[in-house]
């Protein structure tokens, strides 16, 4: 027996509820299923680390809405549900042990990403540990507890945010990148000073030091790399992401140049009547004007919002990102946003840059810090490219300025001039971002 629904939403992250709830609210008569592959939907998988370091001390805290909400909404929920074949018109699921078929009148593809793992050997062994689900999360602090030596394979947020609450639980951290700096999404003038925060809060730090395998007779014991071998109880691999394309892909989804599917503004694939939305799918970068993919669940959130609107009949586009990204490390604030000042080369720009050290507040005012930001602009026509913060304060609110500005097409000028507040408590009278303004005009061979 096939049953039917009029849509079909597959994947209960940011993008897939986000969508259900649009057309559940546009079309409150419509039969809307969601089919999730772990037991948790919508839920905050950036608080895992957070989760593990004991910060966060129930599992259910992640959860921005049970399942039952969505199911009171009229959304019919399945959990533990996988997609294991699809063609036009109906998937097939397994859910409870046995394998039903649905039929839908339109779907959207959520499926989201999934580790990208490196091709060696021992990833199998007991103790090897990726992080996506909530599932992940309870099984890695179970694992934690008995650990005293523990790895951390990758240095982007992810690892960043483990190596600090491992620190935090009083674990011995190594923490090993492929590259020669950490925080690939920074120029490694600014990944310096996160290196600097790592190494004096005890974590030991490998750059430059590809994995080359994971050793243990059933449990993981030892971690060797392209310089040497390391002795270890658990091994965290977060080495990125890749899209998780496959069913789209059935569909008759095609990938576009990132490796994710390629969606117009309003998530329609070329497929009539298929959607994707997410972290499976591209989105237009507003800097370089061509596709990029941005896997961030505040994209993610707002893709699934315009993917719902349009598949209930609605008109809604999602104009782009400029890829905006904020972390914590230690006492760092780490905040990042548009090109890097190597990617803005490569995208055919003539970048150039300016790094400024300034004062979060004024500099009678108690408790004043110091914030680097460093500014990326093109030398042809002044507009800005990108910029990257680093401070113990006052990062989100110049991150989040600067990211309003790029999306705009702002130029150096358009910053140095912009009305920002002033209180000696939050901020001095020249901004750090004014400052930073101001020293990049002058390199552009504008007035002093």
């Amino acid at each position: 027996m096939t049953e039917g629904y009029d849509y079909v939403i597959v994947g209960g992250g940011p993008a897939g509820m986000s969508a259900a709830s649009r057309i559940k609210r546009l079309k409150p008569g419509a039969r809307v299923a969601v089919f999730e592959r772990s037991g948790f939907v919508s839920y905050a998988p950036c608080g895992i680390p957070y989760y593990i370091g004991g910060l966060v001390r129930d599992l259910g805290q992640l959860v921005h809405y049970p399942v039952e909400e969505f199911r009171r909404r009229g959304i019919d929920v399945f959990t533990r549900a996988e997609v294991v074949d699809a063609d036009y018109g109906t998937v097939r699921v397994r859910v409870g042990g046995s394998e039903r078929a649905f039929e839908w009148g339109k779907i959207i593809v959520a499926t989201g990403a999934r580790p990208k793992l490196p091709p060696v050997e021992g990833l199998d062994l007991d103790g090897v540990l990726t992080l996506r689900t909530l599932e992940d999360a309870e099984r890695a602090r179970a694992y934690v507890e008995g650990a005293r030596r523990v790895a951390v394979v990758g240095a982007g947020y992810i690892g960043l945010e483990l190596a600090e609450n491992l620190r935090r639980l009083g674990k011995e951290v190594l923490l090993f990148e492929v590259l020669p700096h950490v925080m690939p999404t920074l120029d490694p003038d600014m990944a310096s000073l996160v290196e600097e925060e790592l190494r004096r809060n005890g974590v030991e730090l490998h750059l430059s030091e590809g994995l080359r395998g994971l050793e243990g007779d059933g449990r993981v014991k030892r971690l060797a790399t392209d310089k040497g071998t390391y002795d270890v109880d658990l091994v965290f691999v977060a080495t990125g992401v890749a899209p998780e394309t496959g069913l789209a892909e059935r569909l008759g989804a095609r990938r576009g140049p990132t490796g994710a599917i390629a969606v117009n503004r309003r998530m329609e694939t070329g497929v009539e009547g298929v959607y994707a939305a997410g972290d499976v799918a591209e989105a237009v970068n507003l800097v370089t004007g061509r596709p990029d993919w941005f896997p961030l669940a505040p994209v993610a959130n707002k893709m699934g919002y315009v993917a719902g609107i349009n598949a209930a009949g609605g008109q809604a586009e999602f104009p782009g990102a400029v890829g905006t990204a904020v972390t914590r490390v230690f006492d760092l604030e780490v905040g990042r946003t548009g090109l890097t000042e190597a990617r803005a080369a490569k995208e055919g720009f003539q970048p150039v840059s300016v790094r400024v050290r300034v004062g979060t507040r004024s500099s009678y005012y108690p408790g004043a810090a110091e914030v680097v930001v460093k500014l990326i602009a093109d030398r042809g026509t002044g507009r800005l490219l990108g910029g990257q913060l680093v401070g113990r304060e006052g990062v989100l609110a110049r991150l989040n300025t600067l990211a309003a500005l790029l999306a705009r097409g702002a130029t150096v000028d358009d910053l140095f001039y912009a009305d920002l507040a002033y209180a000696p408590p939050f901020a001095p009278v020249w901004d750090p971002l004014i400052v930073a303004a101001r020293v990049l005009r002058r390199e552009l061979g504008g007035a002093e």
